[in-house]
């Protein structure tokens, strides 16, 4: 029987008989029988075709196959000798675009703690500042990237935008979309996007997450974790292969995680799908379906003060509590956890298309859609005689005796219930021919933003709270009409056409590219409050250019420059005007707030050696009418409002610096940022007299700004035993205008250790690891949560007095957590 050699690394040969081929083979059709019997639904039309044809072209698919299973085990055996050669243990990947391009690959996600959050996966890139708000990665992060906030930076998945800058928070929604072991790879460009983005607000760049592929071979991935905080989490991936002969492959997981509060009272569940199917058309052509689905439910947290925070640490008295209570007062509602209950379902899906038309044109078709409905639980404490909607005052019967008297109070349950939808479709047509490639596009997208928040009955001895959707619970006018606090929809309307183009010089080593990108975008809000009653509309055209050239003057040497505009409208959500309930005073505004224009500008030089790796790039900023977003409550529900802050100019440095393999063990990195950020623009305020005066605030620091941050990282592996450890410093960030508070420089630092363990059965690569966090276990703040003007009475440029603004708040940091997880393929 003759025998075939296939040569891979490391003086390693294999061979494989003919006859082992043909076993492998027939496996492979019986389990890819068995997974299209399940799919027959979906795929009926195409596995039809397929048997169509199945005679007429069995010789030349049987050589097809050969070569394609040849490859495979081929590619195989290389990624297991090669995979230790990823720079930095993959905390760092060679780059060859012209602009910053900072990523994270699958070596580093996967020795990493299965809950953790996409954002959690890239806090040691050196352009981005990352706070975790849990340890259970149920509650998002907050992320901040070159001095500019989460609604500046661009969110993706696989080409579907997450949420847009005119949309809500996408750091409070990413870790919902996929699982963490779903990710290949996650790419950060700070300050810069592709021109095909479907992303307005990029002004801090673009997060892109890729999700793996369908494995050509029936299989899948099982693995279940325990924690601290009682936190535990299972997942499950199966992977159907190819389905017959059809070039079709998929892949469904599932996921379910859980942990108690590690401050305060309550817990977090979370449950998880994840299903793609990708058909690919000869050698250039695919067409791939991802969807998803999750629901989560958790309890919001407190997020204290610098003074209330430090009182607490060292065992002073504290004005408000850091922590919700664990028990119910009906005199003081709002402060017990059971009421903060926040539940989120999602669904998304997308169809990314391409279809290769000759060797010169390719179309690419990317249509995709998301809803979420959120509700956000609160209560607050009413008196029947001051009842308000939006400025009215509204005679409600609260405790539902038939009277209304001002000696009534009782503890009111307040739901906010927004549904999100937003659809789009970006087409393009894409050329290379010789030296020049660019391409061509449109692209449309709408959404929409429905809040309504209903006051309901809830029990005064308990304080339990009826269901969302119980009509029945709702507090109803005279009238007959349900008592809100809130009615609003808002939505927007975009277009956008875009052109790209790219010349090459020099033997492919040069390059010049040239971009233009126009977007058309109509704003509408509608308040449906009686007294409030009001619709809007706006409509703003932005032109974004954009330049790049980059020069490879050796085979190890590349330098480039990156020059784009960017605009960002203000979110629908945060068009709203709201009223307190007790007062029908106005607490928050989104009226008379302008468009965000941003310059940006980026000099890179790039090193890619045998062992060593280095990128450097340095990056100015110039943003006018910058939007903020404040965190802050109204009726006791946590509301962002955004604001103008006036113009920033911000510069900097980036650098990261890894090597591949050392003495056969060894992986280091090292990321470094400087910046240095100024306010180009004194602010108004209100003065003691009521007057306006403005604050003395053009050169200060912005806030949220940290003037230096750097990490280090090292990934060690010793036969089966791996460890990847690493340390993040966090420089002083200042929480108001005014430079006159800030938060403390800090550290942050994780641990993994895990082993290998040999085949065994049906398990083919088990493994155990443990991921640790915050190892000293310090009780620290580890981000801000709500900034201010001043958090001290000062002189205004003017003279007149200006008293102190609202005082800022802070997120505490995890305390000590670890997690361990037992997983393997099949």
């Amino acid at each position: 029987m003759p025998s075939h050699p296939i040569a891979c690394p490391r003086n390693i040969t294999f061979y494989q008989t003919d006859s082992a081929r043909r076993d492998v083979l027939v496996s492979d059709r019986k389990k890819g029988l068995i997974t299209a019997t399940f799919l027959s639904g979906l795929l009926l039309s195409v596995t039809a075709n397929a048997s169509d044809k199945k005679h007429a072209n069995q010789t030349k698919h049987a050589e097809k196959m050969a070569r394609q299973e040849k490859a495979r085990a081929e590619e195989a055996i290389n990624v297991r000798g090669s995979h230790r050669q990823a720079p930095g243990g993959g905390m760092m990947r060679v780059e060859t675009a012209a602009r910053s391009i900072q990523t994270v690959t699958q070596d580093y996600i996967a020795t990493q703690s299965p809950t953790a959050s996409p954002l959690d996966l890239i806090r040691n890139l050196p352009s981005v500042n990352i706070t975790t708000y849990d340890p259970s990665g149920n509650e998002g992060s907050f992320i901040s990237s070159r001095g500019l906030y989460d609604n500046d930076i661009g969110l993706l998945i696989n080409g579907m935008p997450v949420a847009n800058g005119a949309t809500a928070s996408a750091s409070m929604f990413i870790q919902y979309y996929i699982d963490t072991n779903n990710i290949s790879s996650e790419s950060m460009t700070p300050g810069s996007i592709s021109v095909e983005d479907p992303l307005t607000s990029a002004a801090g760049g673009a997060l892109s997450i890729t999700t793996r592929a369908p494995a050509q071979k029936f299989g899948g991935t099982i693995s279940g974790s325990y924690g601290t905080f009682n936190s535990f989490r299972q997942f499950l991936r199966v992977d159907s292969g190819e389905i017959g002969h059809s070039g079709i492959t998929s892949y469904l997981s599932l996921s379910h995680t859980r942990s108690d509060a590690w401050r305060g009272s309550g817990n977090s569940d979370r449950k998880h799908l994840d299903f793609q199917i990708r058909k690919t058309i000869g050698e250039r052509s695919s067409v791939d379906f991802f969807l998803g689905y999750n629901h989560s439910h958790y309890y919001a947290n407190r997020y204290p003060t610098m003074a209330n925070f430090q009182n607490d640490k060292h065992g002073r008295p504290v004005t408000t509590p850091l922590n919700y209570t664990a028990e119910f007062d009906a005199a003081s509602p709002a402060n017990y956890y059971g009421v903060r209950g926040t539940d989120r379902d999602q669904f998304y899906a997308s169809l990314p298309m391409k279809f290769a038309l000759n060797n010169i044109f390719s179309l690419n078709f990317v249509p995709y859609y998301q809803r979420a409905e959120i509700t956000q639980n609160s209560a607050s404490r009413l008196q029947e005689t001051r009842t308000y909607s939006g400025t009215q005052s509204l005679p409600i019967d609260l405790n539902g005796d038939g009277v209304i008297s001002s000696a009534t109070r009782s503890a009111v349950s307040s739901n906010a219930i927004s549904l999100n939808q937003q659809g789009g479709i970006v087409a393009s047509l894409h050329w290379s021919w010789h030296n020049n490639e660019g391409q061509i596009g449109y692209w449309h997208e709408d959404n929409s933003y429905l809040l309504r928040t209903p006051m309901s009955q809830m029990n005064q001895i308990t304080g339990k709270t009826p269901e969302d959707t119980d009509v029945s619970s709702y507090y109803r006018t005279r009238n007959g009409d349900i008592y809100y606090s809130t009615n609003y929809l808002g939505s927007y309307h975009l277009n956008s056409g875009f052109i790209e183009d790219t010349a090459y010089f020099l033997n492919r080593k040069m390059s010049v590219t040239a971009g233009f990108k126009v977007v058309a975008m109509t704003l509408t809000g509608q308040d449906y409050l009686p007294s409030t009653a009001s619709k809007s509309s706006t409509t703003m055209v932005s032109p974004t250019p954009r330049f790049s050239w980059s020069y490879n003057f050796n085979p190890r040497h590349q330098l480039y420059i990156n020059a784009e505009g960017d605009f960002r409208a203000i979110s629908p959500a945060n068009l709203i005007s709201r009223y307190s309930t007790s007062t029908g005073n106005m607490t928050t505004s989104g009226a008379g707030v302008k468009p965000q224009y941003s310059i940006k500008e980026e000099l890179g030089y790039r090193y890619t050696g045998n062992l060593f790796i280095a990128d450097l790039a340095v990056f100015n900023v110039n943003v006018s009418n910058r939007l903020l977003s404040l965190n802050t409550f109204s009726n006791d529900v946590q509301v962002s409002q955004t604001v103008n802050a006036g113009g920033e100019t911000i510069r900097g440095v980036d650098i990261m610096l890894s090597t591949r393999l050392l003495y056969n063990r060894f992986r280091p990195y090292v990321s470094f940022e400087y910046l240095h950020a100024t306010m180009d623009n004194n602010l108004s305020a209100i003065t003691t007299s009521g007057g306006i005066d403005y604050l003395r605030t053009k050169g200060k620091t912005p806030i949220i700004t940290p003037t230096i941050m750097g990490s280090v990282g090292l990934t060690y592996e010793e036969g089966p035993f791996f460890m990847n450890a690493s340390l993040h410093y966090t420089g002083k960030q200042y929480s108001t205008f005014m430079n006159d508070q800030a938060l403390p420089h800090y550290f942050t630092n994780s641990l993994t250790l895990g082993y290998h363990f040999p085949k065994f059965f049906i398990a083919k690569s088990p493994t155990f690891k443990l991921n640790f966090a915050n190892l000293t276990g310090q009780n620290k703040l580890g981000g801000v949560y709500g900034f201010s003007n001043n958090a001290r009475a000062t002189t205004g440029v003017y003279g007149n007095a200006i008293s102190a603004d609202s005082t800022p708040t802070y997120t505490p940091s995890p305390s000590f957590n670890m997690m361990g997880t037992i997983s393997t393929s099949f």
